[in-house]
C-alpha cells in the first residue's frame, strides 16, 4: 500500500471513529438505543469493507488493465451485496436499528466524500 493511500485510509477512519461516537452519544442521550446499536455495529464492518476495497487498487501494480477494472468491480458489487444483505436482515430488528445501521453504512461514504473534498481543496482543484 502505497503510503498516502495509508494515511488516507487512518484518516477516513477516525473520521468515522468520531462520526460513530457522537451519532451513538447522541442517540444515548435521546433514548434511541436500537439506533445507537445499529450505527455502532455497521460503522466497524463499513469500514472493514472499505479497507478490503482499497486493497484492491493498492495491489493493482503489474496487471493488465482489464483485469485490475475487474477485480475492483467485483470487490466492489461484493460490497454492495454485503451491504444489502446487512440492511435486509436489520429490519429483524426493528425499524429504529434499520437507520441505525443505515447511518452507520453511510458514514463510511460521508467521510471518504469528505476527505476527498478537502483534498480537492487543498491541491486548489488540480490533479
Amino acid at each position: 500500500m502505497h503510503p498516502s493511500e495509508y494515511n488516507s485510509t487512518i484518516t477516513t477512519g477516525k473520521t468515522l471513529a468520531v462520526l460513530c461516537a457522537v451519532a451513538v452519544t447522541i442517540a444515548l442521550l435521546l433514548g434511541y438505543r436500537l439506533y445507537a446499536l445499529g450505527v455502532a455495529l455497521a460503522t466497524p464492518i463499513a469500514w472493514l469493507l472499505y479497507r478490503w476495497q482499497i486493497m484492491a487498487l493498492s495491489n493493482l501494480e503489474g496487471l493488465p488493465p482489464r483485469r485490475a477494472t475487474a477485480r475492483l468491480l467485483t470487490r466492489s458489487l461484493l460490497r454492495l451485496i454485503v451491504s444489502l444483505t446487512l440492511l435486509g436482515l436489520s429490519i429483524l430488528g426493528g425499524e429504529t436499528f434499520l437507520f441505525g445501521v443505515l447511518t452507520g453504512l453511510l458514514f463510511q461514504i460521508m467521510a471518504y466524500t469528505g476527505q476527498a473534498l478537502y483534498t480537492i481543496v487543498k491541491k486548489g482543484g488540480k490533479a
